[in-house]
């Protein structure tokens, strides 16, 4: 597996995904800050997960972006944009009616709760499309599974039951992205999915693990690959106590417990190829 450290601008990054041309048994992905990925297989099917690309959560509290989003709404093209729950920054009310109404095919995959939201935009029914944890979708070669998460964000209101990781799986390459959840034994039993890649929330607050249980987590699941995902995305987040935001601590955590595989840092907007080999 390697990583290609370039930085691409918000058009550049689009093109750089629509010509991007995947070697078979690969994956390329493209980390947009915070949870956010963008993710191609070698059919040149394009999934986004947790993309926030606009501003939104700023006026709801306070937290600005650190960093311009890497792509514009208007310049995603995707099969399926998947939202881990309803939270601002997973499904992102400043860029989903955006990318639904420029990629009416596309499919919007998201657990119960979050439908509401997404259907209130104006996104049509037959676009939104409702998992919980067990479920599987086939959006071409790609099946993205929900698999559980614990997400117990500490704010009335704001605590999403129905919150999910998610698998994805084309032939034999197996990616799981946890993402926000809290560390939680039903997490560890996914190692029996056997996932190549691990992409694991590292900030240690409002509901999500810090690096140190991540990378217990991570050596848990056996996964060749481990990348430490929600540690940048808030200007204003500079760290409490509690939270762990640098994801060289997750890396040395990991390799302390012994892990065997890859911490792989992601930077934003750099391809990630990723490959058995």
């Amino acid at each position: 597996m390697k990583r290609e450290m370039t930085m691409e601008s918000k058009v550049s990054l689009a093109q750089e995904i629509a010509d991007k041309r995947v070697a078979r048994g690969h994956i390329s992905c493209w980390w947009l800050g915070g949870s956010g990925f963008a993710f191609k297989d070698p059919g040149d099917t394009v999934i986004y997960l947790d993309p926030y690309l606009s501003n939104a959560v700023k006026g709801i509290f306070g937290a600005d972006r650190a960093f311009s989003a890497p792509i514009a709404p208007e310049d995603v093209r995707a099969h399926a944009v998947v939202s881990t729950h309803w939270h601002e920054d997973h499904l992102d009310p400043g860029s989903i009616p955006i990318i639904a109404r420029n990629n009416p095919d596309a499919k919007f995959i998201m657990p119960p709760s979050a439908t509401s939201h997404a259907l209130s935009w104006g996104i049509p029914r037959s676009q939104v499309l409702g998992i919980q944890h067990g479920q599987k979708i086939q959006v071409a070669n790609v099946m993205i599974e929900a698999v559980p998460a614990r997400h117990e964000a500490g704010i009335p209101g704001w605590d999403v039951p129905d919150a999910m990781g998610v698998l994805l799986q084309v032939g034999s390459l197996t990616i799981y992205h946890c993402g926000d959840t809290e560390y939680d034994v039903r997490l560890r039993r996914l190692k029996t999915q056997k996932p190549n890649v691990a992409m694991l929330c590292i900030n240690g607050v409002s509901g999500n693990m810090d690096a140190h249980e991540a990378a217990l987590l991570a050596w848990h699941l056996g996964s060749e690959v481990v990348i430490p995902i929600h540690h940048y995305l808030w200007a204003t987040n500079t760290g409490t106590e509690e939270e762990t935001l640098d994801p060289q601590l997750f890396a040395d955590t990991y390799t302390r417990l012994g892990g065997a595989g890859l911490p792989l840092i992601p930077q934003i907007g750099a391809e990630i190829d990723l490959g058995r080999e």
